[in-house]
């Protein structure tokens, strides 16, 4: 920006200056120089592109709420529009089993250092008896809620405890609440306790959630009890987990990660029905008939009149009749086009292209295994980002806490082990090798790999005592004994070699 030489009260005035800004200058010195200053960030504000305003930015409309105040008016029509296309689009339905089946897969392993401890988690988590509503154990309800917090965008996980005198190992279970529990019409003031309530949790001064505002009910059930109020009631956040990605910092509720392509889900299943009638009617239309009778029709004679046609058909002509026949022109570039709403498809989706059509057409060996291993980064980052602390870690602590309520005997609290489920391998014999050379170079160690494969150290070591004791004791060698493979013994010397020494 160009700036006059000239001083006026002390401070420069910028060149181009109107009669009304001189006039200012010549009043109210201050206010003209922090008039000039904020005019000038403005003018470096739109030095950006996407700053400017002109003929290429009209229709760009952006909003500068926060992320509540942006979802206050739509969250529900997306969370319903998204259930929408996942029932009745196979790619979409595919997205959410590729993202489901990857975060939990068969199941998350929980292995806590107590022995008491483990057995007894073990045999709650494994059971039917965690589910509120008997239907699935643990490895089921975290993988309906991983894909209810991919189609939605959010989940619940709320605590409900038990009687002792109702039978249960621990008097609590769990309940998978969808997100349209959650009363999101309270918004405000909580009356004079100075909490405040966002799209149905309610916070304090300190903007810790410390509340649920949650309906008895899904307000869309077919068939409500009369008994039950359809008025939220409040819930202590100590019972209840809400399973969501934040993708602002302003962000208490979560948005379907289908959101970003919703449109382009409708619009290619549009295109795609589009195409399917278009080839019908061509195959309906095989010859057209040109006649100067006055009795003749197109099609079949049908009653009163009425003309009906089929694929395939021809019409009846006479002599005085001419035939030309249909000729369908296909669609050029129909394939080529549907490729790439399929690939923008997935990329909205995070996923691969070859996961969500099953297309490996368009990849080779080394592309599939890049692509899967920045998928597996951000698998990892949803299970140990989202998952571990936001879920599996609160769970553990409402677990602990009911088991010593119900009598069962704990150690200390200590950390818990984690095992995430298996990662299949593209390439089994080539990734076993490297892992091998890693233990052995010291760069990785065998709870790392196990932990990759789905499993523990300690199991693997029970496991694996057991299996090398029953075949010693049926006087069977495999070659996995290093005894064989390292030192070159036959059957009879190697199970002498392991023979313990008198």
């Amino acid at each position: 920006m160009d700036v006059d030489s000239m001083s006026v009260g002390g401070y420069s005035r910028i060149a181009g200056t109107n009669v009304l800004e001189r006039a200012i200058e010549a009043v109210a010195p201050g206010w003209a120089l922090r008039r000039s200053y904020a005019r000038m960030g403005m003018e470096h504000a739109r030095s950006y592109d996407a700053a400017k305003m002109g003929r290429r930015t009209a229709g760009w409309k952006a909003t500068g709420g926060s992320a509540s105040s942006e979802l206050s008016q739509g969250l529900a029509r997306i969370r319903n529009r998204s259930r929408d296309i996942i029932r009745n689009n196979e790619y979409a339905k595919r997205a959410v089993a590729v993202f489901g089946s990857n975060v939990v897969g068969y199941g998350i392993t929980i292995t806590p250092e107590d022995q008491n401890e483990r057995a007894a988690w073990k045999a709650w988590s494994e059971s039917l008896e965690c589910d509120a509503s008997g239907d699935d154990c643990l490895a089921g309800m975290l993988k309906l809620g991983t894909a209810e917090r991919f189609s939605t965008g959010e989940v619940l996980f709320r605590r409900r405890w038990r009687r002792l005198s109702d039978g249960l190992t621990v008097p609590m279970q769990v309940q998978v609440l969808e997100a349209d529990y959650l009363d999101e019409m309270r918004t405000g003031p909580i009356g004079n306790s100075g909490n405040v309530c966002i799209l149905g949790k309610e916070y304090d001064a300190l903007g810790t959630c410390v509340a649920y505002w949650l309906f008895p009910e899904h307000p869309g059930e077919v068939a409500q009890s009369r008994l039950r109020s359809i008025e939220s009631q409040r819930v202590p956040a100590t019972d209840v987990i809400h399973y969501f990605a934040k993708d602002r910092p302003s962000a208490v509720r979560g948005v379907s990660e289908l959101a970003v392509s919703l449109m382009r889900y409708r619009d290619t299943a549009d295109w795609n029905d589009a195409e399917q009638v278009r080839k019908k009617m061509e195959a309906c239309v095989i010859a057209i008939v040109s006649s100067s009778g006055p009795d003749k029709q197109l099609g079949l004679a049908g009653e009163k009149g009425v003309e009906r046609m089929r694929p395939g058909m021809i019409a009846r002509i006479g002599t005085s009749d001419s035939v030309s026949f249909n000729n369908p022109i296909p669609s050029s570039g129909g394939g080529e086009f549907m490729r790439h709403q399929l690939h923008a498809l997935a990329v909205g989706a995070g996923i691969t292209y070859a996961q969500l059509t099953g297309d490996m057409s368009q990849a080779n060996f080394a592309s599939n295994r890049m692509g899967l291993i920045e998928f597996r980064q951000m698998v990892e980052q949803e299970q140990w980002v989202q998952m571990v602390p936001k879920v599996l870690m609160p769970l553990r602590a409402w677990w602990r806490e009911a088991a010593l309520l119900g009598g069962v005997k704990l150690g200390a609290v200590s950390k818990d082990k984690y095992a995430m489920p298996r990662k299949y391998q593209v390439d089994p014999l080539k990734d076993t090798l490297t892992y091998k050379e890693a233990i052995r170079g010291g760069g990785r160690t065998l709870s790392d790999v196990l932990r990759e494969d789905g499993t523990d150290l300690e199991t693997y070591i029970a496991e694996r005592k057991h299996e090398l004791e029953a075949l010693e004791a049926a006087g069977i060698v495999v070659d996995t004994n290093a005894a064989v493979t390292e030192l070159g013994l036959s059957g009879a010397d190697a199970l002498k070699h392991t023979e313990p020494a008198a």
